[in-house]
């Protein structure tokens, strides 16, 4: 069906550089293929291999975890043209690959579905000028994806422990920045709009974020709605009694949680505060936030 050379990109950073398995299995098979294969060397290369491989009709595969995934969701979003995804999770968290599209945890099943698994439609966002796969949110998960990007670094934690232990530092020792946020958002045709201190405000695609944790258990990411959580600010040790709950997507009765459902969402801050997009962090104080239905053309 397919003409175009696909376009392979390893991310050789990935798993603190533990790729050589996931690098032999991708390679043998983009020459069987005859696809190029690529490594990228720096921040926003797979972006731009990705934008150029879509402008020209060519699929691309991904090897890497949420971050090159969304990289990859930047540039091929950034042209109007629609080409195949494949991914091969190879990060800490893939909470997007596995537990949004639920691709195979083995490096060798999930290389054959990113080559020839059956193509789908899946729902992206767009905030700002900027596009996400997965999830966006604003607030102490934001302050907790930056304090893992600092972690990771040092700590050489991955996974649920990285995300684990930096949630419990920026609960103990950041919980004082939980912001102000004045939002709104449509809901079956109504906006409202309210304006108070939140925890944080998670937007999702799909269910979860940080490396598992159940934010949004019932979202769908090819219903063309977004679902979001928000949780309004409590105090300190209630906060920290909340955790495991939402941790396993046992939240929905926590009278500080509500859920909406919406295509559209506007949120304002009294100050710049911190954003997390699949993991990639940013600062902004107003945030346009909008559902891109069926954007992506993936293979599962």
């Amino acid at each position: 069906m397919e003409s175009a050379q696909p376009l392979v990109i390893l991310n050789p950073a990935a798993r603190h550089g533990k790729v050589d398995l996931y690098r032999a299995l991708v390679r043998s098979r983009a020459e069987q293929e005859k696809a190029e294969y690529i490594e990228t060397n720096a921040p926003g290369e797979a972006r731009e291999r990705a934008r150029q491989a879509a402008m020209q009709k060519r699929p691309v595969i991904i090897v890497g975890g949420d971050g090159s995934v969304n990289e990859v969701v930047n540039g091929l979003l950034s042209v109007s043209q629609r080409v195949p995804l494949g991914i091969v999770p190879a990060g800490s968290g893939c909470d997007f690959a596995w537990n949004t599209l639920h691709l195979p945890h083995d490096p060798q099943a999930a290389v054959e579905r990113a080559f020839s698994g059956r193509l789908i439609d899946v729902d992206a966002g767009r905030v700002n000028e900027h596009y996400f796969a997965n999830s966006f949110s604003v607030g102490l998960d934001a302050d907790i994806a930056v304090a893992a990007g600092s972690l990771k670094k040092y700590l050489r934690l991955a996974g649920m422990p990285l995300y684990y232990t930096s949630t419990l530092r920026q609960l103990l020792f950041g919980y004082h920045r939980c912001p102000w946020l004045k939002f709104s958002l449509d809901d079956n045709g109504e906006r409202r709009e309210q304006e108070q201190r939140f925890i944080l405000m998670a937007i999702t695609t799909g269910p979860t974020y940080g490396a598992g944790f159940r934010i949004n258990p019932q979202a769908d990411h090819t219903d063309g709605r977004f679902d979001i959580c928000t949780i309004r600010y409590t105090p300190l040790l209630r906060a920290l009694r909340l955790l495991p709950s939402v941790q396993k997507g046992e939240h929905s009765d926590l009278p500080e949680v509500t859920f909406y459902r919406a295509r559209t969402v506007q949120i304002e801050s009294r100050e710049p505060v911190h954003m997390q997009m699949d993991g990639e962090t940013m600062s902004a104080s107003s945030f346009n936030v909008t559902i891109l239905p069926k954007a992506l053309w993936v293979r599962v």
